[in-house]
């Protein structure tokens, strides 16, 4: 296994023996990649940076949003966890709300930050989400305010979850208040 940046090791101690892991094969030169290498960085920013930042990212039931809109979101949001939340690289960051843009920008923002996602479905309620943060040992959480019922009554049976953004409305801009929860 190549090196890593995350400092919590959690998900790489709880893989599979290496036994049990595929024959990992990058034989073909466009699949080349450096040791260490971010997901968002080639997904969002280098579109940006080429300038392509005009061009559409996502289109949804709300309307569409740009790589622009996107990559200041997800950096947006990557401060907010790493600065105001104390992310660490490798801590899991539970996120929960509908498919939408901030979803996206979401997922990009704790890819930016170094975290693993553990993404879930807004069906889930409180049992469920108990069971998926204190076997993933969630620290923190991104979470649309409308789910923020089912994640309240979780916390008190999720010792490892710090601490709780809730962002407000849907599509392609963050809200105007974000709530942080600190336990």
């Amino acid at each position: 296994m190549s090196y890593t940046a995350h400092s919590d090791t959690f998900v790489r101690d709880n893989l599979p023996p290496k036994s049990a892991w595929p024959e990992f094969r990058f034989d073909l030169p466009e699949l080349k990649y450096p040791a260490r290498l971010n997901c968002a960085t080639e997904l969002l920013d280098k579109p940006v940076t080429r300038g392509h930042g005009h061009r559409i990212a996502l289109r949804t039931v709300d309307g569409s949003c740009t790589y622009t809109q996107l990559y200041t979101q997800a950096n947006r949001l990557a401060h907010v966890l790493t600065k105001e939340m104390g992310l660490r690289p490798g801590n899991r960051v539970l996120l929960r709300g509908p498919n939408n843009a901030l979803m996206a920008a979401c997922w990009f923002a704790v890819m930016k930050a170094g975290g693993v996602c553990v993404a879930t479905m807004p069906l889930l309620r409180a049992k469920e989400l108990t069971d998926i943060v204190t076997k993933a040992e969630i620290s923190h959480a991104l979470a649309d305010a409308r789910l923020a019922e089912d994640l309240d009554a979780a916390r008190p049976g999720c010792p490892t979850l710090q601490s709780v953004v809730l962002f407000g409305g849907t599509g392609a801009t963050v809200a105007t208040h974000v709530l942080i929860r600190d336990a």
